[in-house]
């Protein structure tokens, strides 16, 4: 028999214990979510798509051309325009004009832009947050769409290419006015080289040779502007048939660019 009002500690020790666990259970997850809560904020902070410190101003200078850079964790816009940026924002080579669809001032308009960026941040995620750079101060929006443009379509000639595939892997490729030496170069890389503006096309190219792998060699001809009295040489279209056996076909052909819908030319302040 058991005295009314008496206590039977038999039965409460593991009650005691049992909270006592409990205890513990919630300390270890009180931390496991603490340690759990740093790493997401440690993770959203290298993942940020802002830079800490930005600012963009217009340049009234008159001076050309600009350049970029980016040294440790800073990055460098000076004199630039708009178009510049925003192909480097979205990786559009800032030679390609026919790329970018938007008003004319884009080019003619300069800026000096300073962001500051933690030195180890990748480059893909340095253009990101360039992106939404210049969608805040410049309140830029845009779109990607295919547009169909005139171009050259750089294909085999009559006589076949005469060119050897090289196992590389060297990789270079010397431009002057008038030449070109190629080392281990596809014919997507030669293409994508006769679009850029030094070679006068006025249109981009496009691979549709079907040829292979990479090629070594040179190729002479006489650029548009060569001087009155200079020696007469073959156009850049009989050099590339004649030393080559390659052809530029003119064509039409839907060429993705970056169209713009909204910007402005007055950046928002600092």
């Amino acid at each position: 028999m058991r005295e009314a009002g008496s206590t039977n500690w038999r039965y409460l020790a593991p009650l005691h214990e049992f909270a006592g666990a409990g205890v513990l259970f919630i300390g270890t997850m009180a931390r496991a979510i603490a340690r759990t809560i740093l790493t997401l904020m440690v993770a959203m902070a290298a993942n940020s798509q802002t830079f800490e410190v930005a600012s963009v101003k217009l340049n009234k200078s008159g001076r050309n051309p600009g350049s970029t850079s980016r040294s440790g964790g800073q990055l460098v816009f000076e004199n630039t325009s708009l178009r510049e940026c925003i192909a480097i924002a979205y990786g559009i080579s800032a030679d390609r004009d026919y790329a970018i669809s938007g008003p004319a001032w884009i080019s003619s308009e300069r800026y000096d832009i300073v962001a500051k960026v933690p030195a180890e941040t990748p480059r893909p995620q340095v253009l990101r947050m360039l992106q939404s750079l210049l969608a805040e101060r410049f309140q830029l929006r845009l779109h990607r769409e295919s547009k169909e443009l005139r171009v050259y379509l750089l294909t085999v000639g009559r006589g076949g290419a005469k060119l050897k595939a090289v196992p590389g892997p060297e990789d270079s490729f010397t431009f002057r006015p008038g030449h070109i030496s190629v080392q281990a170069q596809s014919m997507d890389e030669l293409a994508n080289k006769l679009s850029r503006p030094m070679f006068g096309l006025g249109a981009p190219v496009m691979n549709s040779t079907g040829l292979e792998g990479v090629f070594d060699f040179t190729l002479d001809w006489t650029p548009d502007n060569v001087q009155p009295d200079a020696t007469p040489g073959p156009s850049i279209f009989t050099a590339l048939q004649e030393q080559l056996g390659l052809k530029l076909e003119t064509s039409r052909s839907k060429v993705e660019v970056l169209a713009i819908d909204h910007v402005e030319r007055i950046p928002t302040e600092n």
